[in-house]
């Protein structure tokens, strides 16, 4: 597997882990986000993964109006990672 491929397939999943984080909250009334976000990426950091993460933190964070900060896990092929996405609030 190409190293582009590897780093998107990296980023998707951390964008996934992000995603299912924020659905378990309850918002009532309140527009999301209304605080900060931890970026689970689940690869070491200084890789492709983490660069690309860090590009798309960025724009979105601009684009929302709330920090993202990209949380660095790598270990056990993403399993760390992973885990601590499904036990976030």
């Amino acid at each position: 597997m190409s190293f582009i491929k590897r780093a998107i397939r990296g980023v998707l999943a951390a964008g996934l882990i992000a995603a299912c984080a924020g659905a378990g909250a309850q918002q009532s009334a309140q527009a999301y986000p209304s605080r900060s976000i931890r970026m689970i990426v689940p690869f070491a950091p200084g890789g492709g993964t983490d660069i690309i993460a860090r590009l798309v933190a960025e724009q979105v964070s601009n684009a929302w109006g709330q920090p993202i900060v990209v949380d660095n896990r790598g270990g056990s092929g993403g399993t760390i990672g992973t885990h601590i996405g499904v036990k976030a609030t």
